[in-house]
């Protein structure tokens, strides 16, 4: 499980669509939230996917599916979609983690600390100046 993430978060594995691998922790977690009805998702999870796997040794990732309506809740489109990944992906159906983050749009992504402090928030899934220079101070710190 990923533990720089609160306590609050349940880690069930009914929760999770990919698990993470083993117990992760001790390096900084990037979590992008996103849908599968999103079009905007969809465009920047590719660069996102690329990022995931040129910065594994820096980051944990974390890729958490929000449902926007009920029919994202159909976890048979979420997996067949995500099949040539191997990153986490998190199911937040009950929205525990959009609401623990205070997510207001999808995408985002969100960076915490490896102390689990979140650090950063940012809506739109694009990789500006802002995000780039926080993921270059918790890379480096």
């Amino acid at each position: 499980m990923l533990s720089q993430l609160p306590p609050v978060i349940d880690q069930q594995s009914k929760n999770w669509l990919i698990q993470p691998e083993q117990q992760t922790g001790g390096r900084p977690l990037v979590v992008f939230f996103w849908s599968i009805s999103c079009t905007m998702c969809k465009e920047k999870m590719p660069s996102f996917l690329h990022f995931a796997k040129e910065e594994s040794t820096f980051f944990d990732m974390l890729f958490v599916h929000v449902p926007r309506s009920a029919a994202d809740l159909a976890v048979h489109e979420i997996k067949e979609y995500m099949q040539q990944s191997d990153v986490p992906v998190y199911l937040d159906h009950k929205h525990q983690m959009k609401n623990t983050f205070r997510v207001q749009k999808l995408p985002s992504i969100a960076l915490i600390d490896r102390n689990g402090r979140l650090r950063h928030i940012q809506a739109g899934g694009n990789f500006t100046t802002m995000l780039t220079k926080q993921l270059d101070g918790l890379k480096y710190s």
